[in-house]
């Protein structure tokens, strides 16, 4: 996998803070506070004058299909209809990898083997790319464009750096990560996965074991529990009165 930069909103904090003061954030207020205050307390409407464009390439196709599910956003994927995929490389798995004289990664390989073959058969045969490639297995590796904007990037940051995203996704994501640290690390140091932004963790109790917060971050349900009772009540007693 390779993450590259393509381009990122220049002047970003200035805009940013210009447009918050619109909304009534004090002229006092540096850029840097002003864009501390709306990423800590989520004001972050603002935060989408800053866009990130990012080429990432030798990911999966079933990883691409991941990031469609992150709709505010522009996407750009490989086209396997109008690009040749003979010899395609594709992902392994990390715990196939881990597993490299095992019968499970010969099976996943010879899987690979067989649908690189079956492809290049097929167009030997002058079968169209736009049909043969329905051989091609969602492992084959894709080269991808994705533009985001910042609010939207956050949102990516808290579901996917989660230990408990899918190992490729969550690769993705701290690749990512570092690139828009480096760019803003006003915005982003406040950021990681939902626990760490939040300070409760929306997992709840299928956090796993290798969670790094799980020792020190509350879970959503134990918080919610101390008040979720009272706090009903006093919707119940709106809802009345409305």
């Amino acid at each position: 996998m390779e993450v590259k930069l393509l381009k990122v909103t220049k002047g970003g904090l200035d805009m940013v803070a210009e447009a918050a003061r619109i909304s009534g954030v004090s002229e006092t207020r540096s850029a840097n506070e002003i864009v501390e205050l709306i990423t800590y307390n989520d004001y972050s409407s603002a935060l989408e004058h800053i866009y990130f464009s990012f080429d990432i390439a030798d990911i999966s196709v079933a990883l691409s299909r991941e990031l469609l599910e992150h709709r505010i956003a522009s996407h750009t994927a490989r086209s396997t209809r109008y690009m040749e995929e003979n010899g395609f490389e594709y992902y392994l798995p990390p715990d196939l990898e881990r597993r490299e004289n095992d019968e499970a990664v010969k099976l996943y390989r010879d899987a690979m083997k067989s649908a690189n073959e079956t492809y290049t058969k097929l167009r030997a045969l002058g079968v169209a790319r736009e049909e043969a490639r329905y051989v091609l297995p969602m492992a084959l590796h894709t080269h991808y464009v994705v533009t985001m904007n910042v609010r939207s990037l956050i949102n990516f940051f808290m579901l996917r750096l989660c230990v408990r995203a899918a190992p490729e996704m969550n690769a993705l994501a701290i690749r990512m990560y570092k690139l828009c640290v480096e760019e803003y690390p006003a915005v982003f140091v406040k950021v990681w996965c939902r626990g760490y932004t939040l300070g409760v963790c929306p997992e709840n109790e299928v956090r796993p074991k290798e969670c790094p917060f799980k020792k020190i971050l509350p879970t959503k349900r134990a918080i919610k529990d101390e008040f979720e009772d009272r706090a009903r009540e006093i919707i119940d007693k709106k809802l009345e009165k409305s």
